[in-house]
């Protein structure tokens, strides 16, 4: 279980996320240089904040494996996400794209605060195969992050060029931009979900966890819904806006499977 120092410490995390997100739509009605800059100040700075708490909280329990238990994977996951935002919008800036990933991690770290000290499930690692199944079914939930944000960031681009709606701040991209990112990360995180489904798959026929009917459910769902997504490049009628409708519901989807996996470990 973390410790109160922990805690603080990714509260600290979750505040400094906070104000740089709302500093970043700010730019939605004035443009400033000074905010641009305070943003990303706030968001490295949560990003430290973190990484702080997850090494605190690896050297109390003396193990440095990841995904060691609830605290830990719900802040390697949010990590994960803020440090691809800051390496778009570092690489090849992509205005907008915080506004949709930044709520997930602030919502993540949350988890790991109030699940962390509510319900400090320990994942057995010592098994290659576990790993593989926590790692894909974890990334494969990072990965379905960035496509719903694509798939948000597509939609509202759509409809601004639609409608021709004018909006202050930054460029969101082009749709063809959206899409393929859209589709890189629906890609990678399929891979990683199928990889998960069978490491999961073998892990329960060797007994050595149990098969909870709404992970089983929700897991399933989510994996055919991403794969009709992976099927939009050869299928007109998948393409553009369903892609991206899809795309944001795998995500919710996820979610309750991400739920189910930290919550519900041994339900029935």
């Amino acid at each position: 279980m973390p410790s109160v120092g922990q805690i603080i410490v990714i509260a600290v995390s979750i505040v400094l996320f906070l104000i740089g997100g709302l500093i970043s739509l700010s730019r939605l009605k004035f443009e400033r240089a000074w905010s641009r800059i305070a943003a990303k100040a706030c968001m490295w700075s949560g990003m430290t904040a973190a990484l702080v708490g997850l090494v605190w909280h690896s050297m109390a329990r003396q193990n440095w494996q990841p995904l060691e238990d609830n605290f830990d994977a719900l802040i390697w996951l949010a990590l994960a996400l803020a440090g691809f935002v800051m390496y778009v919008q570092r690489t090849r800036p992509l205005g907008g794209l915080d506004w949709f990933i930044m709520p997930v991690v602030i919502l993540l770290l949350i988890g790991a605060v109030v699940i962390g000290r509510t319900n400090p499930q320990a994942y057995d690692v010592h098994r290659w195969w576990t790993r593989i199944h926590l790692a894909g079914a974890f990334g494969g939930a990072a990965f379905f992050a960035v496509a719903a944000a694509g798939g948000a960031m597509y939609l509202v681009t759509n409809y601004r060029l639609r409608h021709k709606v004018a909006l202050a701040g930054p460029s969101m991209g082009s749709l063809e931009r959206l899409e393929h990112l859209m589709l890189v990360a629906v890609t990678l995180g399929f891979a990683l979900l199928t990889l998960a489904a069978i490491t999961g798959f073998a892990e329960i026929q060797l007994g050595h966890s149990p098969a909870p009917l709404a992970k089983i459910i929700l897991s399933a769902a989510v994996w055919l819904v991403y794969a009709v997504v992976l099927h939009s490049p050869i299928n007109p009628r998948f393409r553009g806006r369903r892609a991206a409708m899809l795309s944001i519901v795998g995500f919710a989807l996820m979610a309750g499977t991400v739920v189910a996996v930290l919550l519900m470990p041994s339900g029935a």
